[in-house]
């Protein structure tokens, strides 16, 4: 079987692309197998948590507004592994970024994590970027709300970097 490169269309990638297909249906099979490691573990660990968090997504581009689902591990000396499913107004497939973040802060309602992980974007076919990460949350008063921000950057992609602002909502605790 040959494999032909078309033309491309609006966003830059190819019509005729078999071998993009095979890599998108491989890009599902690890999304469904980290889903059901993630359930599994929610359901066998303690200490997990996930939230829907809202605000804006500031980077070298202008301001965007960005939904997103966040789910983390239990901690392992001081550190967790987490997957956060993000949406903008312009994408309509999520972004994915998985990361792990040590705690280096814990100052009454905030909290500093620091890590590395992986940054998982549509518009490169899901193919994953290494990313350096920091996060710093502050428990608001009211119940189960927090105001996050999320901040990384790509080493290897000149440093491209960006910052979520966002309100962060626990929609499910297990201690």
């Amino acid at each position: 079987m040959s494999f032909v490169v078309g033309p491309l269309d609006n966003g830059g990638r190819h019509l005729n692309k078999p071998m993009q297909q095979i890599r998108q249906r491989s890009m599902f099979r690890t999304v469904v197998r980290v889903g059901a490691f993630s359930v599994v573990l929610a359901v066998t660990s303690e200490a997990q948590f996930a939230t829907v968090g809202a605000g804006v997504l500031l980077s070298s581009r202008s301001p965007e507004p960005v939904a997103e689902l966040h789910a983390e591990t239990p901690p392992l000396l001081a550190t967790r592994a987490y997957v956060t499913v993000s949406w903008t107004d312009e994408s309509t497939k999520p972004t994915v970024i998985t990361a792990g973040e040590r705690s280096v802060g814990n100052i009454g309602r905030a909290f500093v994590g620091l890590g590395a992980g992986l940054l998982w974007l549509d518009v490169n076919q899901y193919r994953p970027y290494p990313i350096l990460v920091s996060s710093t949350v502050v428990r608001l008063p009211i119940p189960r709300t927090s105001v996050v921000a999320i901040g990384s950057a790509q080493p290897f992609q000149d440093f491209k970097w960006s910052l979520v602002l966002k309100l962060g909502v626990t929609v499910w605790f297990v201690r």
